[in-house]
């Protein structure tokens, strides 16, 4: 079996996959900077544990990270507990699936980068990729496999976190559907505000950048706020829970 990781901003999401690359199983604990390697290998034997893995079967353990503050601590967890040292994934490895022609692909995210895998590899191109994440990005593939770039908005708890700090009179809020689209109180109407708003604004983006793409694209979503937007889009948008890990695995066993 192999093991993949996602080291977000927010959360970081350990799955399990077979040799074909279907994850079998997924847990997820915070991303915290602070935290020395016990705290890492803590939580990664916690659900390798509580979902039976033997480390003996491990085979190989690939990360995409976003925040290199706490990569060789996750490393060194990984090898203290199987032995192997894990792949980071990189640019490189994307070569031969799909070309990038951004002006500094350097800077892409390996997150994006995954997403935009998991897509040309599960759903095909050309596909426009929608991650609700800490911030909410946008990828574009051209009908040649090619990543042309894309869009990085506000994440949706995020854009909510800073109206509750910022506006002294505004409460902190769960994300769930409002009973009115025009609130009756302050609660409804933060609750529509950032669900229908937030669904407009994809559907609105995703009108403008059909433009200049193929009829045919594909729209695929991910990211742990995709199952609370997607269902108030007006656009067919398919859900992938697990796209950019498919991405990962794509990426390093072809």
């Amino acid at each position: 079996m192999h093991i993949l990781i996602d080291i977000g901003n927010s959360t970081i999401v350990v799955a399990i996959a077979d040799h074909e690359g279907n994850i079998t199983n997924h847990w997820r604990f915070k991303t915290r900077k602070e935290e020395t390697v016990s705290f890492f290998r803590y939580e990664l034997k916690q659900g390798l544990r509580k979902y039976g893995v033997e480390l003996t079967d491990v085979e190989s353990v690939t990360i995409s990270s976003v925040v290199p503050e706490v990569d060789d601590d996750v490393a060194q967890a990984i090898n203290d507990l199987t032995g192997i040292d894990p792949h980071f994934f990189c640019i490189d490895d994307a070569k031969g699936l799909i070309t990038i022609d951004i002006e500094s692909p350097s800077q892409l995210g390996k997150d994006r980068l995954a997403d935009a895998l998991g897509a040309v590899a599960c759903h095909g191109a050309p596909a426009i990729v929608i991650d609700f994440g800490t911030a909410t990005t946008f990828g574009i593939i051209d009908e040649n496999n090619t990543f042309k770039g894309g869009l990085i908005i506000p994440g949706v708890k995020t854009s909510l976190n800073a109206l509750s700090q910022r506006a002294s009179q505004l409460p902190s809020i769960s994300i769930s559907k409002p009973q009115n689209l025009i609130g009756r109180n302050t609660l409804e109407c933060m609750q529509s505000g950032i669900l229908y708003g937030t669904a407009s604004m994809i559907d609105g983006l995703i009108d403008r950048l059909k433009t200049s793409l193929p009829e045919s694209v594909n729209i695929v979503a991910t990211g742990g706020m995709a199952k609370n937007i997607v269902p108030y889009c007006r656009h067919k948008i398919v859900l992938d829970e697990y796209l950019l890990l498919k991405g990962l695995f794509k990426a390093t066993h072809h």
